[in-house]
């Protein structure tokens, strides 16, 4: 048995926690916040329940997301996803995919060849082995390889959807044929399972099998004596540990990384920049349409979620809460220049997609830059290694570290293999 101090409680830092808990080790969580998911953590109003980061739980299916709901016994509902739900908006209407459902009626392309040529592409395009020079980006390989422009443009907002980021030149082909490709093999059914419970389940697990999490203990420093980790400064009190897991922001962590031979591993990792996008969030006293559980705007680069339709229980009966993210450019991440003219164009949007949306809205929420994940997925940035090669005992997990998926797998994949060292 190993006493294991882990620094955050998001994501990455609870599933390795409960792991390892359930695994018989002596688990103490330390979160600078009162509250669980760091980025993820859920926030509860007029009735409604939603999430800060993504909003559900995806693809249990894959590994090893498999293995974790298996071994911590997860309450997981299955739920199959509806492709002619998906859809595209394009010259002011409500159009089907050209992926899913409808593929080959779709107006966003035109013709059958073409049509044909587009699927062809795409699955070319997500499926390739990740062997291409470590400048290609993206938007590059997209120009090279497709030259239809209507197929460009689809393939482009797929692309972009993938990575959630609509500055493709930024990304690197291999990561972005990574973040994919699994996601393609295998038609599987979606879990979808609220952050909320899933937060919960994790506390659960960790305390049950004799865990603890300390809320409103922020960590300064790490204990470091002749390159070996041995505990943790947290509220100004020592905290002796046989190893340590750090579950934190890369600003952060640049902090916690100050001693001499972390500060030249880890230096050129948490000084990468980061990435923001728009986020308008609405809740909403009437359901205003079912047919759309996802639309991707082709012209404005804005992605709408029907939360509510996806995980019901976040919505009380009637209601309807819609999320809405816009992909910003390089140029508008700068600042908050572009708040006004993209709230103006979300706006324009609802009132075509869900006319006399105004009515009805209980609430709403801004961010006018939110971070996400795309730090580590830039043409030429690097993934945060799981292990210190420097320090013995230091591990770090998350959605910046080596796992593989989109959206949040990176940081149950990272949980899982840390866990696993440990183990």
């Amino acid at each position: 048995m190993k006493k294991v101090g882990i620094v955050g409680a998001g994501l990455g830092g609870l599933v390795t926690a409960a792991l390892l808990a359930k695994r018989g080790n002596q688990v103490v969580v330390m979160e600078r916040s009162p509250i669980l998911g760091g980025r993820s953590h859920v926030v509860s109003k007029n009735g409604f329940t939603i999430s800060y980061g993504a909003h559900a739980v995806l693809a249990p299916k894959q590994e090893p997301l498999r293995s974790i709901v298996r071994e911590l016994e997860l309450p997981m509902e299955y739920r199959k996803a509806s492709l002619s739900k998906f859809k595209l908006f394009m010259e002011g209407k409500v159009i089907s995919s050209p992926l899913g459902f409808g593929a080959l009626t779709s107006p966003a392309i035109s013709g059958f060849f073409n049509h044909m040529l587009c699927l062809k592409q795409f699955y070319k395009m997500v499926k390739q082995a990740p062997a291409f020079p470590q400048t290609m980006s993206v938007g590059q390989w997209i120009r090279e390889n497709v030259r239809n422009p209507e197929i460009a443009k689809v393939l482009s907002a797929y692309a972009a959807l993938s990575v959630y980021d609509g500055a493709l030149d930024l990304y690197s082909m291999n990561r972005f044929v990574e973040l994919t490709a699994r996601e393609y093999e295998k038609n599987e059914p979606l879990s979808y399972m609220g952050y909320d419970v899933l937060l919960g389940e994790l506390q659960k697990a960790i305390t049950k099998n004799g865990g603890g999490i300390l809320f409103g203990k922020p960590v300064s420093d790490l204990i470091v004596e002749a390159d070996h980790v041995k505990g943790v400064i947290c509220a100004g009190e020592r905290y002796e540990f046989d190893e340590v897991v750090l579950n934190v922001p890369p600003k952060e962590l640049g902090k916690l990384l100050s001693y001499p031979s972390l500060a030249d591993e880890f230096g050129w990792y948490v000084n990468q920049t980061a990435h923001y996008v728009f986020v308008y969030d609405l809740m909403l006293s009437k359901r205003l349409r079912g047919d759309i559980g996802n639309l991707l705007d082709l012209d404005g680069g804005f992605y709408i979620n029907d939360y509510g339709l996806n995980n019901p229980s976040s919505v009380p009966a009637g209601g309807q809460l819609i999320n809405g993210l816009k992909f910003l450019t390089e140029q508008e991440q700068l600042d908050d220049s572009h708040a006004k003219e993209s709230q103006t164009a979300f706006e324009t949007l609802l009132h075509k997609v869900y006319p006399g949306w105004e009515k009805y809205v209980i609430n709403k929420r801004i961010i006018n830059r939110a971070m996400v994940n795309g730090i580590a997925r830039r043409t030429n940035a690097k993934l945060l290694p799981l292990q210190s090669r420097a320090v013995r005992g230091l591990y770090l997990v998350g959605d910046s570290t080596e796992g593989s998926g989109a959206l949040g797998m990176p940081c149950y994949d990272s949980a899982k293999k840390v866990a696993d060292l440990l183990s």
